[in-house]
């Protein structure tokens, strides 16, 4: 957590990497979440390190909730919350037919239940930056000022 407050780049960089690991964090294509995140990281100019530390709010404890909750969501807004009818026969084709649908409706999902999270996370994120490096200045300057100013001796010796 220090180690993330002492981060030397602009906050909105900052911020801005943690909105985009919490983004790609809701989205269920968890084995390329890292590569993801980064990869992004470096093409848009924003924190690596914030958006590592965003996808991290995707783990084996979140992972059902949320890929329930972004498949359900999907299944909503593509086919009016009607559920997937399963083949009564074996065929390849309406197998596949069937993990398609499945698939998009946790993909739509997943990136509009991913909006709101990845907003709250920007400003979080930069008002706990900005406010990290606000006092920190402000103990430097008190600090200084002490230096030179030294307080006036008191007591039997002065």
């Amino acid at each position: 957590c220090l180690k993330f407050l002492r981060l030397q780049e602009d906050p909105r960089r900052i911020a801005w990497g943690m909105a985009l690991g919490v983004f790609i964090a809701f989205t269920p294509t968890i084995p390329f979440h890292m590569v993801g995140a980064l990869t992004l990281a470096a093409l848009l100019r924003v924190s690596p390190v914030t958006a590592f530390l965003g996808i991290q709010i995707c783990n084996p404890l979140t992972i059902p909730a949320i890929y329930l909750a972004a498949y359900k969501v999907g299944q909503f807004l593509l086919y009016r919350g009607k559920p997937l009818v399963f083949p009564e026969t074996f065929s390849v084709e309406a197998w596949l037919n069937v993990l398609w649908q499945g698939g998009v409706a946790l993909q739509v999902g997943g990136v509009v239940l991913a909006i709101p999270p990845a907003i709250v996370a920007y400003f979080v994120t930069l008002w706990i930056v900005q406010r990290y490096r606000r006092r920190k200045t402000a103990k430097a300057l008190s600090v200084l000022a002490l230096s030179q100013n030294p307080p006036a001796a008191s007591g039997p010796e002065a």
